[in-house]
């Protein structure tokens, strides 16, 4: 009877340990658009030559370069452990650049390690040449078919960024060429929701341009756009809510870069709190590793693993059901900073953020600021992505126009191509008068010379990436 026993019992340890290592085996449950999903979006174009004082506010605790597969699988890792359930992986395209095969690559780590990433479309990226549909086929037809692709309800998604340089109709037709039945996820990005004619969903990349009190009113404002979407629409358009542990750019763009503080974590938390009172489907971190623009939550220097610890609290609410706010985790202390170099890098003050009463417009992407209320105006500058201006004053005559004080310059720039809030029933109405020149009296008998000027090359890429700034037109 005692043996009896014994073999019975070995046999069902037997049956268990096998049965535990066939269910570690299979993949994860098929995503739906009704999980609520905590992305991240995530940069590969990173180097030996990246990490410096001189354009970085602060460096990744182990500095890496992005094609090593060690440092993928680390991140992802990480990116677990910080509760985010897939990688958005910024991508400029099948050719000629290193995130095409840093893609492919962090694709095979991803499916070794029971996790999803999905593809940030860089409509800006030079390496496309205006070839919307053929790199979309290919993410589609390659990158989408991987087993570690995130799908929802069976349907690869694709993220956009500055899909707003080309028209809807546009959009139109390079998704009616490569998509025409709809069986992939298009998240649409920037402030204009109209493009959910076409796209599937929306979301804004950033949303530190608006005072740290704001942040619960971006989000439901743009929640309600959405909602009034799927009334026109249709039914079935994502809202994707942004969370940030704050910004700073201030190295990377001298004299027009800005700075959100990061409050030691407390702003993190509010945007939280903000993103999950919106009822979002699901909600992005921007971002995973984004350094030149201080929104990164990979471990660093400066503060060591707390906004890992911080980000996992946050999806653990959101995933609950969001009731009750963000309640704070014990996160870590985070250590002190480091040491500055030996020379210290000057940078630049960060431009203040203005507030109630004052009206102020945000850049959501870069635009020119021009010296009259029309295109055929001369640039004065080129405004940065994020860049927040206040409001000085708006002609009548020119409604579709803000004049704006851009750090001492006044010049104007495009309504439809800012968010303007505040009190803009209390802006100044000046009278645009436009300098006109003398035409000068032609002399006698000149001949006028022609001379060849030799222009100078393109002016290089932003040294951190291979995106060349963009001009935005009205």
């Amino acid at each position: 009877m005692v043996h009896r026993n014994s073999g019975l019992l070995i046999i069902l340890v037997l049956w268990v340990i096998l049965l535990s290592a066939s269910l570690s085996a299979l993949p994860a449950r098929a995503q739906s658009t009704a999980d609520p999903l905590v992305l991240a979006f995530y940069y590969t174009w990173f180097d030996e030559n990246t990490w410096t004082y001189d354009k970085l506010s602060d460096l990744p605790a182990e500095q890496y370069v992005s094609r090593d597969r060690g440092v993928m699988g680390r991140h992802i890792d990480q990116a677990k452990a910080a509760g985010i359930d897939a990688l958005v992986v910024a991508w400029y395209g099948p050719n000629g650049n290193q995130t095409e095969t840093n893609l492919t690559a962090l694709l095979e780590e991803a499916a070794a390690r029971n996790f999803k990433i999905a593809i940030l479309f860089e409509t800006d990226s030079p390496f496309l040449g205006g070839d919307l549909t053929g790199a979309l086929s290919h993410a589609l037809s390659v990158h989408a078919n991987q087993p570690a692709y995130l799908r929802a309800d069976g349907r690869p998604v694709i993220f956009f960024w500055r899909n707003g340089i080309y028209g809807i109709d546009t959009w139109r037709s390079v998704r009616g060429a490569v998509d025409p039945g709809y069986s992939s996820l298009w998240i649409n990005e920037g402030v204009d929701t109209s493009f959910l004619s076409v796209f599937d969903g929306h979301y804004l990349y950033s949303n530190t341009w608006n005072p740290p009190a704001d942040l619960t009113y971006t989000n439901q404002k743009f929640a309600s756009r959405v909602a009034a979407a799927r009334e026109s629409f249709g039914a079935g358009k994502l809202w994707v809510a942004t969370v940030m542990p704050g910004y700073n750019d201030v190295r990377v763009r001298p004299g027009v870069g800005f700075a959100t503080d990061r409050e030691g974590g407390a702003y993190f938390q509010r945007s939280w709190n903000a993103a999950i009172a919106s009822n979002p489907n699901w909600i992005v971190i921007t971002s995973f590793n984004e350094w030149p623009e201080g929104t990164y939550i990979e471990p660093s220097a400066a503060f060591g693993n707390q906004y890992i610890g911080l980000s996992a609290a946050g999806s653990s609410q959101f995933k609950a059901g969001g009731g009750g706010g963000f309640a704070a985790a014990a996160a870590p202390p985070p250590p002190p900073p480091p040491a500055e170099p030996a020379t210290p890098v000057p940078t630049a003050t960060p431009r203040p953020t203005p507030t109630s009463p004052t009206a102020f417009v945000i850049n959501a992407a870069g635009l020119n600021l021009r010296t009259g209320p029309g295109t055929d105006y001369e640039v004065l500058s080129i405004l940065p992505s994020g860049a927040t201006l206040p409001i000085v004053g708006s002609d009548p005559a020119f409604a579709d126009w803000w004049q704006v004080d851009a750090g001492g310059t006044i010049g104007w720039v495009s309504a439809g191509l800012v968010e303007a809030a505040g009190p803009l029933e209390q802006v100044v109405a000046v009278s645009f008068v436009p300098l006109v020149l003398p035409t000068p009296t032609p002399a006698a008998n000149i001949v006028a010379d022609v001379i060849s000027i030799a222009l100078p090359p393109p002016a290089p890429a932003r040294d951190w990436q291979i995106t060349p700034f963009l001009q935005w037109e009205k």
